[in-house]
């Protein structure tokens, strides 16, 4: 008789457990950003935020213990990110990852977190079509669109119509180059040249006279963080260009505050388009600097990255705590994901329905000196932009 119990108790629990009627007392999350390379800042900004968000929300959302699992792309590494999420997510069985940074590194990940259904947020690739190749794909970061179209007309409402285009040579900065021209034509400006330079190993000085033999009004750059984004603008000003009265227009990567003390003073007067700067006037926004800097100090300062991952983070715990109570399920998940709304330290974001991907205000921005630190001050504001 006893045996029979033994059994039958034996059998409800399988049913149980194959039925998610218990819950997982811990979930294991991969994070996959550069710890080093061309953007080693990004590691220590999201381990920054993450520290942050688990002191302030605690470790545990809808009761499921989060393990984190850290891992270094090293960079924009297709063949290193893909072996780093296939073993996130077959050996260490993680069950939501948080990257790999770059396109060519999401790209790669696609096609195995789309089998293994794992959800994944895209926090540091802005390529525009990124987010339809994997149904569990959620963006935090930006779609290329949303930063490069708006600092076209910009240009020509301030007389600046003239433009010579620089990107780096890969798929965002194609996308970039793209967008922008076409928009720039639209508002009725020039392109008067063009150039992509590229990402490994860049050599600014050499395009620089190129450029100026073009006389334009503006130089629109586009380069993602760390070395490239500093080394153009230093070459643009140690060139002569900005002083000759070229007007220098960027994508905010350009001047982002982990990384613009070490442009110096070169950055001052660029004009950029962003998703977020510590100085965004917002309640909200000011807690989370005071807070960040009282963790974590003021070195590295607060970019792009930790904002990226702060938001990413407000979503995983938010969909975690919707299915307290239960075992975690991937596809309703990514329901609850798709169609959020929240207000970030950036603002209010909206992860749109269908795609997945992200609408965001985006801010028209000039690097100015206050209290003699570099700063991204907002000088406009574009509500609402979304990734088309």
């Amino acid at each position: 008789m006893k045996t029979l119990a033994t059994a039958a108790a034996l059998a409800g629990l399988i049913a149980a457990l194959s039925t998610g009627a218990f819950a997982e007392d811990s979930i294991k999350v991969g994070v996959l950003v550069g710890y080093s390379g061309i953007s080693s800042l990004s590691g220590q900004q999201t381990d920054a935020a993450i520290k942050l968000f688990q002191k302030k929300y605690g470790e545990a959302p809808g009761g499921k213990k989060i393990e984190l699992i850290r891992r270094d792309t090293t960079g924009p590494n297709p063949e290193v990110a893909k072996r780093l999420v296939q073993e996130a997510v077959t050996r260490d069985k993680a069950r939501i990852l948080i990257g790999p940074d770059f396109t060519p590194n999401t790209l790669a990940a696609a096609p195995i977190v789309t089998e293994a259904k794992v959800p994944t947020m895209v926090i540091g690739a802005a390529t525009t079509g990124i987010i339809e190749k994997s149904p569990y794909f959620t963006r935090t970061f930006f779609a290329t669109p949303q930063q490069c179209k708006p600092l076209a007309p910009y240009a020509v409402k301030n007389n600046w119509k003239k433009v010579y285009v620089m990107v780096a040579d890969f798929a965002p900065g194609h996308d970039c180059e793209k967008y922008y021209i076409s928009a720039l034509t639209e508002a009725g400006g020039t392109v008067v040249g063009n150039v992509r330079i590229p990402l490994s190993n860049p050599e600014f000085s050499a395009y620089m006279q190129r450029i100026k033999d073009s006389k334009p009004d503006a130089l629109f750059i586009f380069m993602p963080l760390g070395e490239p984004s500093i080394g153009a603008l230093r070459a643009v000003n140690d060139s002569g260009l900005k002083a000759s009265g070229v007007k220098i227009l960027a994508v905010g990567d350009t001047t982002d505050e982990t990384y613009v003390d070490a442009v110096g003073d070169a950055a001052l007067g660029t004009i950029t388009t962003g998703i977020y700067s510590t100085q965004h006037d917002s309640a909200m926004n000011k807690e989370f600097v005071k807070d960040f800097e009282a963790l974590n100090g003021k070195s590295p300062r607060i970019g792009w990255t930790a904002i990226s991952i702060w938001d990413a983070f407000r979503l995983v715990y938010d969909g975690l705590a919707a299915q307290s109570g239960s075992s975690f399920d991937p596809d309703k998940f990514m329901a609850f994901v798709h169609g959020r709304s929240f207000e970030s330290p950036r603002g209010p974001i909206t992860i749109d329905k269908t795609t997945g991907d992200i609408i965001q205000n985006i801010y028209i921005r000039r690097t100015d000196k206050i209290d003699g630190v570099l700063q991204n001050v907002e000088i406009a504001t574009l509500p609402n932009e979304g990734f088309k």
